[in-house]
């Protein structure tokens, strides 16, 4: 229906030089890219931001290879951030995006500054011997890019019944009709406006993934540990973590103290850095850290950081002891404490390429029990058959 309605408007001279036309791409993606950080759909952002970027490039700068450029850049980015896993745009991996965007707008910018002819060149080589000129601006190359994206999402949309495909096939609708605008000269404003609604609109009604989580904690759990670990980079850091004599602890001191421990270990580990995710295994009692591209060294070293921050962490607790002696009806004395822990952990990474991650997971749980064998409060690194023995102590 909105692309229907750009049409007519586009048409109608009075409304298409309205200076409401002319704010609504604004408008849109303000409002949208603030909608998406809220709600944590950065892969809004991002599209409406590779939206944005083109809009700019194609008012500022005149130069055909820019416009050549853009038509290419502009499918293949919404194709992928369409196709990739939900991310916040406030996060490690949001701002891996942002910077690849940026990286392609200072090339856009840089191809403008240098008008190399050789590029145009090459952007405008015909891929069939078909001259589609007088009835379409955009070049072969791009209009392939556009094909390929949409047949793509067309087949995700068909395949799964989503709206987020479906809602990316019309944003490629609208934004091919946007550049063929511009291309013959034309106003685009309203085409790139709805190209952002329809985007939007997709995202928005896109069901947010089911996160299983651990009740206690409050962190993702097994099954969530399970979908990523088949999804990780050639070159990664699996990390076991554990409470040192939790049991005994937890017996000592009573269920809820030991609640309130696991929440203590779960914030901690949190805050680490190196763009560590972590997972909690019920029921192996044990917290799980993945490091993507991050060698063993550096991911104890992140690691340590966590163990001396749980080491120096005091819990102020009551804890309800039953009196001694056996005459009954006696009520239970609140006995106030302030409690400490430690934390032990295993580090081990693939040895080689195409390992498989859960014998690396096996791995680093050696790892942490010869951390426990050794002592305890320390990090252990499980070394490769090519490697010796790398361990931080407490």
């Amino acid at each position: 229906m909105l692309l229907p309605i750009a049409a007519v408007v586009s048409l109608t001279p009075d409304v298409r030089d309205s200076l409401a036309v002319h704010a609504a791409p604004l408008l849109v993606f303000a409002g949208g890219a603030l909608l998406g950080i809220v709600t944590g759909r950065g892969r809004l952002v991002f599209g409406l931001m590779v939206l944005a970027l083109t809009m700019a490039a194609l008012i500022n700068f005149g130069s055909h290879t820019t416009f050549r450029a853009v038509a290419l850049l502009l499918p293949l980015n919404l194709g992928v951030i369409a196709s990739v896993g939900e991310t916040r745009a406030l996060s490690v991996r949001g701002a891996e995006w942002l910077g690849v965007i940026l990286l392609q707008a200072a090339v856009v910018g840089l191809v403008e500054f240098l008008h190399p002819a050789a590029l145009g060149a090459s952007l405008d080589r015909p891929l069939l011997a078909v001259d589609a000129r007088p009835w379409i601006s955009l070049p072969q190359l791009a209009i392939f890019a556009f094909a390929a994206m949409l047949g793509a999402h067309v087949a995700r949309s068909v395949r799964g019944r989503r709206p987020l495909p479906a809602g990316a096939v019309w944003a490629l609708v609208a934004s091919f009709l946007a550049l063929d605008t511009a291309g013959s000269g034309g106003p685009a404003d309203l085409h790139f406006a709805t190209a952002g609604m329809l985007l939007a609109l997709g995202t928005v009604l896109e069901a947010p993934p089911v996160v299983h989580r651990d009740e206690v904690t409050g962190l993702p759990a097994s099954l969530e540990l399970n979908k990523i670990i088949r999804r990780l980079p050639r070159h990664y850091a699996l990390a076991c973590v554990a409470i040192d004599e939790f049991t005994t602890y937890r017996d000592e001191h009573g269920p809820e103290v030991g609640k309130k421990l696991m929440r203590l270990v779960a914030a901690a580990l949190t805050k680490i850095g190196g763009g560590g995710h972590v997972f909690y295994l019920m029921r192996e009692r044990e917290f799980v850290v993945v490091f993507r591209r991050t060698s063993v060294q550096t991911a104890a070293r992140h690691l340590d950081a966590v163990r001396r921050a749980v080491e120096a962490a005091t819990l102020d607790v009551s804890v309800h002891k039953q009196p001694g002696g056996k005459t009954p009806g006696k009520a239970p004395v609140v006995v106030e404490r302030t409690v400490a822990a430690t934390i032990s952990a295993g580090v081990a990474e693939p040895p080689s390429r195409g390992a498989d991650p859960f014998n690396v997971l096996r791995a680093a749980e050696r790892a942490l029990e010869n951390a426990r064998r050794s002592g305890m409060n320390r990090i252990v690194v499980e070394p490769r058959a090519d490697a010796s023995t790398d361990a931080q102590t407490g």
